[in-house]
């Protein structure tokens, strides 16, 4: 008590300073070039589910968003959630199921920094419960879960934005649009290159940790016995959970391809897949992997090479030149014109801020840059390669239709069974 009485005497003292033309001053934000505190009435109060690794990054984003107001944070790891609720200064309520955010009243929207596997699930029930989105990427982990949100959302009206960062970075728009804008002639190959899923020795199972609820970890997924491995940044070199880098980088090196060639409309029409496995790997997924995905509109060939010495890189490969690179791109072969982007050129859509742009979205009520839709066509690319590995062999794809043509083998791989009580 004495302490909080001396805390708001300084304060006061400051502030009486100010009028008495003392050398101390108090300039409000505006004064100081800061920008003016966005009145609560004008804020999106948000919920964070899922506050691991990307959920503490997501965190600071939020933080850091004056249009935002935090309400709430939730993880089945207490842990987690207890160095997330150290980083706020907020007051701001701690749960451990995420039901719990979704039947607030007074929270309008809610971020997913969660795994893979829970994405759709959360998504559907928080745009039924009137909440708009911000989804990690992948979207999904199943093609018929990106279905099923796309339906939800537009049902409920509501904004889903998928958590790609590269549809809000200038450069990545600035190579888009020199792609677009016919700089390298026409791209009739894209090359993308990644290094190898890791591989980890089989382990049996572990006691579950007491901070750890693993059933509601889990979730939808088969139950499976705890691993350490299984769960928090691994997960997502187990097919059930994640889709392995594939669907980790893959999604977002697959959305500046498809903004670039214009295909965010649509998606390739022949796929095949091929891997290599490491034995007595406790992962599942495919420690290298290749796959080729070939496109009719525009007609193109991408491709997917997943190997030991592979950097991060995207390979634009136009008839009059080639542009190489991930965060800089440089012209490897021909000559193009890398100047900034004409006013008579095509101009993709701007965004300098992705979760900026999704608030924006709320309260315009406007499609955000990376909507629900677009996230799925893209995320749908890497569940393709997926179930072209798993047959073994090339598969057809009806991207109007979201079908394999008369393929009930491939079909029966869109959507996987839920572990109840969870479904879409």
């Amino acid at each position: 008590m004495q302490r909080s009485r001396t805390l708001w005497n300084r304060r006061r003292f400051l502030q009486y300073s100010a009028f008495s033309g003392g050398p101390v001053l108090l300039l409000g934000r505006q004064a100081m070039g800061q920008p003016k505190p966005t009145p609560p009435s004008q804020q999106v109060t948000v919920g964070l589910i899922g506050v691991g690794g990307r959920g503490m990054g997501l965190l600071e984003s939020i933080l850091q968003e004056r249009r935002c107001r935090l309400a709430a944070l939730c993880d089945v790891d207490k842990q987690h959630l207890a160095a997330a609720a150290k980083r706020v200064s907020t007051p701001c309520q701690t749960y451990t199921d995420f039901r719990r955010i979704l039947d607030r009243q007074d929270i309008d929207a809610v971020v997913l920094g969660t795994p893979d596997h829970w994405h759709a699930v959360m998504t559907i029930l928080a745009c039924q419960a009137g909440k708009d989105v911000y989804c990690e990427k992948p979207l999904t982990r199943t093609i018929g879960e990106g279905q099923a949100m796309i339906q939800v959302a537009r049902r409920y009206g509501r904004m889903i934005q998928m958590g790609s960062q590269y549809r809000s970075i200038a450069r990545t728009r600035q190579v888009c649009e020199w792609v677009r804008n016919g700089r390298l002639g026409k791209v009739h190959t894209v090359r993308m290159t990644h290094g190898p899923n890791p591989a980890r020795p089989c382990e049996p199972p572990q006691p579950v940790p007491p901070e750890l609820d693993w059933d509601m970890w889990l979730g939808p997924a088969p139950w499976a016995p705890y691993h350490p491995a299984r769960c928090h940044f691994t997960f997502r070199y187990f097919m059930d959970y994640g889709s392995g880098a594939l669907a980790d980088n893959g999604v977002h090196m697959f959305g500046v391809v498809s903004w670039a060639l214009g295909a965010d409309h649509t998606g390739p029409v022949r796929i095949e897949a091929t891997g290599r496995q490491q034995p007595n790997n406790l992962y599942d997924v495919p420690v290298e992997m290749e796959v080729r995905l070939e496109f009719a509109d525009p007609a193109c060939t991408v491709l997917w090479e997943q190997k030991a010495g592979h950097k991060l890189n995207i390979e634009f490969i136009g008839q009059q030149a080639t542009l190489s690179g991930f965060w800089e791109f440089q012209v490897t072969q021909g000559q193009a014109d890398l100047s900034p982007t004409k006013p008579n050129e095509i101009q993709l859509p701007r965004s300098d801020n992705h979760l900026g742009n999704w608030i924006e979205s709320i309260q315009s009520r406007q499609l955000p840059v990376y909507d629900v839709e677009l996230g799925h066509r893209v995320t749908s690319w890497s569940h393709l390669g997926n179930i072209a590995y798993r047959l073994g062999r090339p598969v057809r794809w009806d991207p109007a239709k979201e079908e394999f043509p008369g393929d009930e083998e491939a079909n029966r791989l869109l959507h996987v069974a839920y572990r109840a009580p969870w479904q879409v």
